[in-house]
């Protein structure tokens, strides 16, 4: 059967083909919420159908349609000519799907009729039904690598069928075909009890009689699962890179009525059903769906759009710029490209804000796909207007060095963006913040162009944000620099009445940048990242740079050692460790870090088996009470001017050398002229050697349940946080252990009945690096060559200055 149409016969008219007007002018008189607004679309054409067009995919060649009564046609990408029309259902084209390699399409239909077509003959291949009456299939996919596909239909159920099996085929006159199944309506008895003949086979136009050929197979019976949903299943897809344990594992994604998006993992036998592992709630049924590396895009009825971060299944973003169901969803070159029931196609950029909107249909937009043609980047959609979209995006496919130059204003802006916020990682109420956060940052690495993942720390904990960028330079030094940083902060609440700006937006006063996290460590974060992007398009970039950003470092770092160590391989070898994570000693004068003390933190618990008592009644010189056992603990750790008593403990501190009695000079040497309160070298010498050099023992706090000023309570416990700044080249195991014995052995010497707990809370070793060495060097030049204390020079303004300067609470 030649499905082929001449387009000399078509009923389509060369005319429509193009654009009767420039449909930039269709979006200021169709939709009120369009008005005076930038319109971002490529002119293309637009083709005519002969019904509403309910499904679309594009390969190399063409654009197909599925039409409402079930045709498909195709046009052309390089003539816009129609190239076929096949009567494909008996009822309407719900769902179309192309194969990895183009060769196969997948059409779904209200005839609860799957049918498999060949691309280059378009002869059918396959049609396949169900012993089961599952109603309208709305959704369709096909896994290459099983052979297997996927359906989604009106009665809730998800059905598969491995069509290389020979198995599965059945005649077409079996009394199970639907074609011999009786009819709910059409074959429904009169009233003298005989039936009713059923409909022809035919469109409703009545042009064509429905396609035969090819094999008939059926769904098995046991390849059903009921209730996947608890409502219709209106889309699904396809993505690997989804299972940690096996990146190239296809799994499937369902949206349905329900309002739930659910992720099934595929075995890799047919015969076994798709397992769930993952549920997401969005509240309004789900009509569209779309996959950007870890990131899923949800459209939904009422016009939201949530962005769901598929690594630690959290909501990231919930965008509602439009105001009609959100039929669409594609992801062109990270921009979505979202289409809605009033026509109205906006477009969102990888930080998730509008960038353009063009009114694509009168009416409906109902479907929609994104290709290539040739170098263009191609964008299609269709409406109950009747009529095919074809437009050119080819802006979001520029190379890397066609991108304009990296503006110091567009940092600071993302800088803006960034601060805002909340990241704080030790209040579980701000975990969707910390989310959005880690959101932020990795789209705005894919948007600098570099490749990213989220790496995900454990349930509760928030993700780390890995980018790369690799050597463009064509002198390449065969190196991997790797930069460290975190996005969460510290909560600005307890200091909040020496803010005098919100903490959360960025504000430039005198030439200083305010906001929380501006130095630490968001401020950092973005330079190294806009500096790597910038060498990158230049050509300039002579080793890879990796970026690991973490969202727990303000709280121990949890889960950050395991995560990077199972991700090693994909983090790959690396000769340099950046951060910018230390502090300047003062606003003039830029310093370069070698060395940094590690860290033990400890708490101290120290329990009775009695309750509460009131020290009027039971006090006595007989009762051991907690508090004051851990008092007289805490006394025994360390001694006057800060001595900590941990036996051995001083041993390893390493002796001081000339070269860094030199270096502590030159140091002096610099600050001083600045600083006139500082009263003479030695002192500020020896005050930074304590601090740098010198381990120290710090007790943070002291906890009694149930204490109140003025209280006459013993309480059943007290506790004591702790923590141990230790040096080069003391081991933070070593120490822990240290304490714990320590500890113990004091406290048994009090002869108390009361019980001590020991807990290690966190450990982190000590580093030193050498200043002498290529890295260091390298910096040291690169810092000296761009920096001026030319305290004159324009600084850079955001907002506009204000004439008051806050309190010097920059982070």
């Amino acid at each position: 059967m030649d499905h082929t149409v001449d387009s000399e016969s078509s009923e389509i008219d060369d005319s429509t083909k193009a654009w009767e007007v420039d449909p930039r002018s269709l979006s200021v008189s169709m939709i009120e919420d369009t008005q005076n607004r930038q319109t971002e679309c490529g002119i293309g054409h637009r083709v005519q159908a002969s019904r509403s067009v309910l499904a679309l995919v594009l390969d190399s060649e063409c654009v197909f349609a599925g039409l409402q009564g079930g045709d498909i046609v195709a046009w052309s990408l390089d003539t816009y000519d129609l190239l076929l029309s096949v009567h494909a259902h008996k009822e309407s084209v719900l769902g179309l799907y192309l194969s990895e390699d183009g060769d196969l399409l997948f059409s779904s239909g209200g005839d609860s009729v799957v049918n498999v077509w060949s691309t280059k003959t378009f002869e059918r291949l396959y049609s396949i039904y169900s012993h089961h009456d599952v109603g309208d299939i709305f959704a369709v996919a096909y896994s290459s690598s099983l052979k297997t596909i996927y359906c989604g239909g009106q009665n809730t159920s998800i059905q598969w069928c491995d069509i290389s099996k020979p198995d599965s085929v059945s005649a077409e006159n079996s009394a199970a075909h639907l074609s011999r199944r009786i009819h709910r309506f059409f074959d429904s008895r009169a009233p003298d009890g005989s039936r009713a003949n059923s409909p022809p086979e035919s469109n409703l136009s009545g042009t064509h009689s429905i396609t035969h050929g090819g094999h008939v197979l059926n769904f098995k019976r046991d390849h059903h699962k009921l209730f996947s949903h608890h409502g219709y299943v209106y889309t699904m897809l396809l993505a690997r890179g989804l299972v940690e344990s096996a990146p190239s594992e296809e799994v499937l994604i369902t949206g349905a009525g329900d309002g739930v998006v659910k992720l099934w993992r595929l075995g890799q036998d047919s015969n076994v059903a798709p397992t769930q592992i993952a549920k997401l709630q969005n509240g309004d049924p789900v009509l569209s769906i779309a996959v950007d590396g870890s990131f899923l895009y949800c459209g939904l009825t009422g016009g939201t759009l949530n962005i769901w971060n598929l690594d630690s299944h959290q909501l990231v973003k919930r965008i509602t710029r439009h105001s009609g169901d959100l039929w669409a969803v594609d992801i062109i070159r990270g921009i979505a490209v979202c289409g809605d029931s009033n026509g109205v196609v906006k477009k969102f950029n990888s930080r998730f804000e509008e960038v353009g909107s063009w009114v694509a249909h009168e009416g409906t937009m109902l479907a929609s796909a994104a290709g290539r043609f040739n170098d263009r980047r191609i964008y299609a959609t269709g409406g109950n207007d009747n009529t095919v979209g074809i437009w050119d995006l080819t802006e979001f496919s520029l190379s890397q060095d066609e991108l304009p130059p990296i503006s110091n204003d567009e940092m600071v802006q993302s800088l803006a963006k960034f601060v805002a916020f909340k990241t704080i990682s030790s209040s579980p109420k701000f975990s969707g913040e910390c989310n959005q956060g880690a959101a932020f940052l990795r789209r705005h690495c894919n948007y600098l162009g570099a490749k990213t993942k989220l790496l995900t720390t454990g349930e509760d904990t928030n993700p780390i944000v890995y980018a790369r960028f690799n050597a463009s330079s064509p002198d390449k030094v065969g190196k991997t620099l790797l930069f460290y940083g975190h996005y969460d902060v510290v909560g600005a609440d307890a200091n909040r009445p020496k803010w005098k700006t919100d903490p959360y937006q960025l504000t430039s006063l005198n030439g200083f940048l305010y906001g929380r996290g501006v130095t630490d460590n968001k401020g950092p974060i973005l330079a190294a990242l806009y500096a790597a992007a910038d060498l990158a398009r230049q050509k300039s970039l002579r080793c890879d740079v990796v970026f690991l950003i973490e969202g727990e470092e303000e709280s121990g770092s949890q889960g950050f050692h395991e995560t990077v160590r199972q991700h090693k391989s994909q983090i790959g070898p690396v000769d340099w460790i950046l951060l910018a994570n230390s502090y300047w000693l003062d606003d003039y004068n830029p310093c370069l870090t070698y060395g940094l003390r590690g860290v033990v933190h400890a708490n101290l618990i120290v329990t009775s088996d009695h309750p509460d008592l009131h020290s009027g009644i039971d006090g006595s010189a007989l009762l051991d009470e907690p508090l004051k056992d851990l008092s007289m603990l805490l006394g025994t750790l360390v001694g006057p001017k800060g001595k900590i008593n941990l036996p051995g403990f001083h041993e390893p501190v390493l002796s001081l050398t000339e070269a860094e009695k030199r270096r502590y000079a030159a140091i002096a040497d610099v600050l001083l002229p600045h600083h006139p309160e500082i009263p003479s070298s030695d002192a500020l010498i020896n005050s930074l050697m304590h601090r740098w050099r010198e381990p120290s023992l710090t007790i943070h706090s002291v906890e009694v349940p149930g204490s109140k000023i003025g209280t006459a309570t013993i309480s059943h416990k007290a506790k004591a946080s702790l923590s141990i700044r230790i040096v080069p080249t003391q081991e933070a195991d070593d120490v822990a252990a240290n304490l714990t014995a320590f500890a113990q052995e004091q406290f048994a010497t009090l002869e108390s009945q009361n019980d001590l707990t020991v807990e290690i809370t966190g450990k982190s070793d000590p580093w030193l690096g050498d200043p002498d060495n290529e890295i260091f060097e390298t910096l040291s030049e690169a810092i000296t060559t761009v920096w001026t204390p030319d305290h004159s020079a324009q600084k850079h303004q955001f907002p506009p200055p204000q004439q008051t300067l806050p309190d010097r609470t920059r982070e």
